[in-house]
């Protein structure tokens, strides 16, 4: 006859101690001891989870999770888990000594079956896991594996740091939905003991695993840069840990570090081989990083019979095609096809390598199958191009069209436009491009012929970025600040981060007499432009006249290590040196 196998509900300790850490110790020693049987078959312990209040008037007022019930509630939380016995505990701290008193109630009886106390010696925490193990595996009649000597960490320190950082856990998982702020730092605390942990012992493998997990889960909450720090530290402690590196790997690229991600994820590769979907991930950082033949060492080493076979060429025809190796490309590409492959990036990259070629005509289906696989905007505008470019002007609009119905504002919205505007109105663009060549130049013969066709560009096309940039121009050569603001900051809502509107922003701004907001506006063109000596220029005489001289010498001299023989650098520089001058006089 089979004997049905034992099920124990253990409920949180309760502790009897000086400090919350005591606490902490007593709730997280219950759930080591669940953990400790997770895979054995001969006893099925599970988990109650409750919160309780102190349970004498003499303990702290905070809430503690655990508690020490009767034998008749206990039964009672057993029973809700199906189990056949009941465990409870309290950890007590008197004076100097520690022990553990264990208490198991029969479910069915509501009586108590059996209790132990263990005495914990200074520096022996880390054994109670064990003895209380063994304890119930006899209690219950049980032969089980989980009731061995061995203990979780092989010292008190890192057993203790172990427990804490596992009830930090819970405060966070408890704090999540109500204050993500204090969840946040319970986190950080539950990552510092599991460090703590594993400093005193590094074969502490749970400590390990945890801090794992929760590095893991930190991809899908997107706060990761504790979570990099934190298993930067434990491969310090533990640099042969594969998984480590290999969750680091996934972290730095996550985080855009894409050679730090490189390095973590070659390391786990040289410590654990890693999966056929894990190296065309490495791969694909290869090729972000512009080491295509690094990239193309580990696609080759995929197997066709690998079901990551089609992935893996097809990312060696994006790659081989955006290097314009359009016979590797083409060959790679009918070979991730025929492996099933249909992402719109593999399309896309063809049909581009075709269209730089001239072959406008067979490139156009390949835009067209992307667009199918529900590739962005940008393929949409290629395939404009491509189509315009074969004569088909009517169908080219019409796909802009399309376009503008999704994309509003940005690049790709703009260039869209400007090519609209182009085959609707090839007159007006005509008339568009001499009014701007004057209006850069700053001929002044020209203005009133350029306003015009500024004007009838946007009657025709009222978000021609092109236009409103236009006459921001001619508005700031005509002295008129507060116009030519109007005008940039309009081009700024078609197209955000616009680097020169940006800039012809600040300078307007500086017109204005608005040096904070002409500071901010400079500095950031120069940043999305930082080989453009003309930018870094202005944004470093924005900075003389915001006062910060320092910051203005640096951006000075960067542009004059760009271009020595700019005058307008070399009279920002003279104009620097006097007012230094002048301030060094004063003080």
């Amino acid at each position: 006859m089979t004997v049905a196998r034992p099920i124990v509900a253990v409920i949180p300790f309760g502790a009897r101690g000086t400090t919350p850490r005591a606490g902490a110790w007593a709730r997280q020693l219950a759930a080591r001891l669940v953990e400790r049987f997770a895979a054995d078959d001969a006893v099925d312990v599970r988990p109650v989870f409750l919160v309780a209040l102190p349970e004498a008037a003499s303990e702290a007022g905070y809430l503690v999770f655990g508690s020490s019930p009767d034998a008749s509630l206990a039964a009672e939380y057993g029973r809700s888990l199906g189990a056949t016995y009941a465990l409870t505990g309290i950890y007590r701290e008197d004076g100097g000594s520690r022990r553990l008193e264990a208490t198991l109630v029969d479910v069915g009886s509501g009586t108590v079956r059996a209790t132990r106390s263990i005495a914990i010696a200074p520096g022996t925490l880390a054994t109670a896991e064990p003895a209380l193990a063994r304890w119930l595996a006899r209690a219950v009649g049980a032969n089980a594996a989980s009731a061995s000597d061995v203990p979780t960490a092989a010292n008190e320190t890192a057993y203790a740091a172990m427990l804490e950082g596992m009830d930090e856990e819970v405060t966070t998982t408890l704090l999540r939905q109500s204050d993500q702020a204090g969840a946040d730092e319970a986190i950080g605390r539950a990552l510092e003991r599991y460090l703590a942990a594993l400093t005193a012992d590094p074969e502490a493998a749970p400590a390990e695993e945890r801090l794992l997990v929760l590095a893991a889960e930190s991809l899908e909450r997107g706060d990761i840069g504790r979570q990099i720090r934190a298993l930067e530290d434990l491969i310090v402690i533990r640099p042969r840990s594969w998984r480590a590196h290999y969750i680091l790997g996934k972290l730095r690229a996550e985080a855009g570090h894409t050679s730090e991600a490189i390095v973590a994820l070659e390391h786990a590769h040289a410590l654990h081989p890693l999966s056929d979907p894990d190296l065309v991930r490495l791969a694909e950082l290869y090729a972000n990083a512009g080491a295509s033949a690094s990239a193309f060492g580990h696609l080759r080493r995929i197997a066709p019979r690998s079901a990551a076979y089609g992935p893996a060429q097809e990312l060696a025809a994006i790659i081989a095609l955006q290097r314009g190796d359009l016979e590797a490309g083409r060959a790679a590409f009918e070979r991730a096809v025929a492996a099933g492959a249909s992402g719109w990036e593999l399309h896309a990259s063809y049909g581009a390598a075709l269209h730089a070629r001239g072959e406008n005509v067979e490139a156009i289906p390949h835009y067209e199958a992307a667009l199918t696989a529900n590739g962005p905007a940008i393929v949409r505008l290629n395939l404009a191009r491509a189509l315009f470019e074969t004569g088909d002007r009517e169908r080219a609009a019409g796909e802009l069209d399309k376009l503008l119905e999704s994309e509003t504002s940005g690049e790709i919205a703009g260039q869209a436009r400007r090519l609209r505007f182009g085959i609707r109105h090839a007159d007006l663009e005509q008339a568009l491009e001499s009014a701007g060549r004057g209006a850069v130049e700053g001929d002044a013969t020209r203005f009133a012929e350029a306003r015009s066709a500024f004007d009838s560009a946007l009657a025709a096309e009222p978000d021609l970025w092109e236009a409103h940039f236009g006459l921001g121009l001619l508005a700031r050569h005509r002295g008129d600040a507060q116009t030519a603001l109007a005008s940039f900051a309009r081009v700024l809502e078609l197209w955000p981060e616009h680097p020169d509107a940006l800039h012809e922003l600040g300078v307007a701004l500086l017109m204005a007499n608005d040096v904070d907001q002409a500071v901010g506006a400079l500095e950031r063109a120069a940043a999305l432009r930082p080989a453009e000596p003309a930018y870094l220029a202005d944004a470093g005489f924005a900075q003389m006249r915001a006062g910060d001289l320092a910051a203005a010498r640096e951006r000075l001299e960067h542009a004059r290590t760009l271009d020595a023989d700019d005058p307008i650098t070399r009279a920002y520089l003279q104009e620097l040196d006097r007012v230094q001058a002048t301030v060094g006089k004063d003080t």
